[in-house]
């Protein structure tokens, strides 16, 4: 009996750890998805901040590429286009990494965000400015 409580305790810290994980995977996909969608089509910082939770809700729904184009993403790209101005909307739909941000081939998921920006800087910020990222107020000095 011992065992068995033993064995599903482990399966759920196990399960839990994955799960935070993933998560914290797709706040980072979802941030730099975002950050580079306001560097590109001149967002504000309320757009920002709704584009960030509809990307971050995005990603999240996807649990098999059948999800790719779902529901979640048709919501997407259904309240992008509410909240942006005609030209942002434009530029945003020429931009096939932004309006397609996952795909599905080779049997692989793939982020086409990366073919246009293929070296991905994870930011983390602190106190010192940042003259190479100025959409942060902040940030660890990087190497450019």
């Amino acid at each position: 009996m011992k065992r068995l409580v033993l064995t599903l305790a482990v399966a759920l810290v196990t399960a839990l750890s994955a799960s935070a994980q993933r998560l914290a995977n797709i706040q980072v996909e979802a941030r730099f998805i975002t950050d580079k969608m306001v560097l590109e089509l001149g967002l504000s910082n309320v757009q920002r901040n709704n584009i960030m939770q509809l990307n971050l809700s995005y990603l999240d729904a996807i649990n098999s590429y059948r999800d790719i184009n779902g529901k979640a993403w048709k919501h997407r790209n259904k309240e992008l286009r509410r909240m942006m101005s005609d030209r942002q909307w434009k530029r945003y739909k020429e931009s096939y990494y932004f309006y397609q941000p996952i795909d599905w081939r080779s049997n692989a998921y793939v982020h086409n965000i990366y073919a246009k920006y293929p070296n991905r800087v994870v930011v983390v910020h602190e106190s010192k400015p940042c003259k190479h990222h100025k959409h942060y107020k902040s940030c660890k000095p990087c190497a450019s």
